[in-house]
Parts: structure tokens; sequence; C-alpha cells
């Protein structure tokens, strides 16, 4: 396997802002189609247990995503060993140097954002909060970035055959 594009997500400054950007850009978003949808809807109150429902899906989906990432990986890698790490603003999961094809490494960078995001927004639609939902949803779209823009380069990059998970992020990896 040849090299052909290192991604380090907790050490390239410009990529830091890019991922800034998008999670930014996911919370704006949300927050005008939250304010779209009561505005439409109009009957969603909002009152302390809103807030807090707010602050605990947000809290409690960072970890729930990590574990995502695990499963994920325990799935679609097996026999690599996962573990978790924290650096600066970001808690990630990483397997030490695993190998696997570009589309199981894809599936593991997305699973969160669809799983979780998912959950979060059903879970707020069934106790009639839509509001809620899209604020919720956005907020976790929102730590997601980083996986969106490293499966995204995944899959721009036409040699990419493999992936390699690393202590900063990816190794896109080519046959031959």
């Amino acid at each position: 396997m040849r090299l052909v594009e290192r991604i380090d997500i907790l050490g390239d400054e410009g990529l830091q802002r890019r991922v800034g950007r998008l999670s930014l850009a996911f919370v704006v978003a949300a927050i005008a189609l939250a304010v779209a949808v009561a505005a439409v809807r109009g009957d969603e109150r909002v009152d302390v247990w809103w807030w807090v429902a707010l602050a605990v899906g947000t809290l409690v989906a960072l970890p729930v995503h990590e574990l995502v990432h695990a499963a994920g990986f325990r799935l679609l890698c097996p026999g690599c060993r996962v573990s978790f790490g924290f650096q600066d603003a970001f808690l990630y999961t990483k397997t030490d140097g695993a190998v696997t094809s570009r589309g199981r490494m894809v599936a593991v960078l997305l699973a969160p954002a669809i799983l979780v995001t998912g959950a979060l927004a059903v879970a707020a639609l069934c106790a009639g909060r839509p509001a809620l939902a899209v604020l919720l949803a956005g907020a976790h779209l929102s730590g997601c970035a980083g996986d969106l823009i490293m499966a995204a380069a995944a899959l721009r990059e036409p040699g990419c055959t493999h992936v390699r998970d690393t202590d900063v992020g990816l190794d896109l990896l080519a046959e031959g």
C-alpha cells in the first residue's frame, strides 16, 4: 500500500478551520430552520424541560457518537483494537493503525451522523417537539463536521482503496 494523502484532523490548522466553518454552518442552518418550524407550527411550548432536553441531548450525543464509531470499527474492522482519546475540543475513537477498505471506513465515519442524529430527531419528534428535533440534529451534525470532511476526502480521492486510522486522523492508501 502506498500513501496517497495524510489527513491530520488534530494538527492541521487549515483543516480545523474548515471543520469549524462546517460546524458553524450546521448550527446556523439548524437555528434558522428551527425558527421557521416554530413560526409555522406555533404550538411548541418552550419551557425549562425543553431547554433541559436540548442540553442533555446535546451532551449525551457526544459519547454515544464515539460509541457508534467504536461499534462500527468492531463490526467492519474485525480484530482491531478500539480505544478513545481527547485532545483540545475533540473526543475521538481510534484503532491504532487499523487498515480497512475505503467503503468500510466511510461507513464507520458516517454512522454516527446518520444513527445518532436520526435517533435524536426521532425522539424529539415523538415528544411533539419538531423545533427541538431540528436543533438537536443540527447540534449533533455540527459535531460530525470532522467525520464528514474526512469521509468526503476519502471518497473524493479516486486512487484511494484503503484507509488507515492514525493517532491524528487518517491515511488514504492505494494498492500498489
